[in-house]
């Protein structure tokens, strides 16, 4: 191998693929926050027109508005998680390949975001389908 040739190689290495990582940190817990703020906000504003002594049904338009919010935010967080487990897998593989002192020190560094990144996208995934269910069960309207 050239000197040339490991040089690049090394300089490829310590590249920070930080946008990878940013996707695969927030996406799901972003998700999951955009499901529960406006999914609130949603019933919120639909169940405004009802109280204990007159209940009203809830507007024909909050079910299907809350199923098309759930399925979205579901997608996102599948993306999250997905981006998550391939920065994991591509920064373990980067690891072993490490050979400069600074191209380590960033390998380590990218490889332990990126499993922090897996295990938060993992538990937020994990309060998506929980929330996702509680929206197929619960009446947005009824008294929870």
């Amino acid at each position: 191998m050239s000197d040339h040739s490991t040089h690049t190689l090394n300089a490829d290495l310590a590249r920070f693929h930080s946008w990878r990582l940013l996707v695969a940190t927030l996406a799901t817990p972003l998700a999951w926050f955009a499901q529960m703020l406006i999914g609130e906000v949603l019933t919120a504003q639909a169940c405004s027109l009802s109280d204990v002594r007159h209940p009203a049904a809830p507007p024909p338009w909050v079910i299907p508005a809350m199923m098309a919010l759930s399925v979205a935010c579901f997608v996102l967080g599948v993306v999250g998680v997905v981006v998550a487990w391939r920065t994991m897998i591509f920064t373990r593989s980067r690891r072993a390949q490490a050979l400069g002192e600074r191209a380590r020190r960033v390998t380590e560094l990218e490889w332990f975001l990126a499993r922090v990144s897996m295990l938060s996208s993992a538990m937020f995934m994990f309060g998506l389908v929980s929330t996702d269910l509680a929206v197929l069960v619960v009446s947005p309207c009824g008294r929870w």
